[in-house]
């Protein structure tokens, strides 16, 4: 595996860890708030967000660099991927929603929060601390 591949990869579990106490996180206030079927929605919105990390995690670790690929080979090869993780994730939305019949705003308010993980890691290798 390459630096670059390496990086990546150690990137996204730290993503996953953010993402994971962010839902917990959230899971919690809207349990304090409204009780334990918003928890349990939001429980599940934060889940189908490290479900669809998860899967870009897998796609880093299948998209091996190779000299004769190159960069522009792997960033396709990643590219590939988005379509496949976007349906997921909608599919997985419906399915609480529509399916489960989970309260919306809660699933949603902690998917989104729980993508906040991304923009926490950017902003730590930004600015590492000290």
């Amino acid at each position: 595996m390459s630096c670059a591949a390496e990086i990546l990869r150690q990137g996204v579990r730290r993503v996953l860890l953010s993402q994971a106490v962010l839902t917990l996180l959230t899971g919690a206030a809207f349990f304090v708030s409204l009780g334990s079927g918003a928890a349990l929605a939001a429980l599940y919105g934060g889940a189908v967000a490290l479900i669809s990390t998860w899967l870009l995690g897998r796609r880093v670790q299948r998209t091996p660099e190779t000299p004769a690929q190159g960069h522009a080979g792997v960033q396709l090869a990643l590219y590939a991927g988005i379509l496949p993780r976007f349906i997921v994730t909608l599919a997985l939305l419906g399915i609480g929603i529509g399916g489960l019949k989970l309260f919306p705003i809660p699933l949603i308010a902690a998917f989104a929060v729980a993508q906040l993980g991304f923009l926490i890691n950017l902003v730590s290798i930004l600015h590492p601390p000290g």
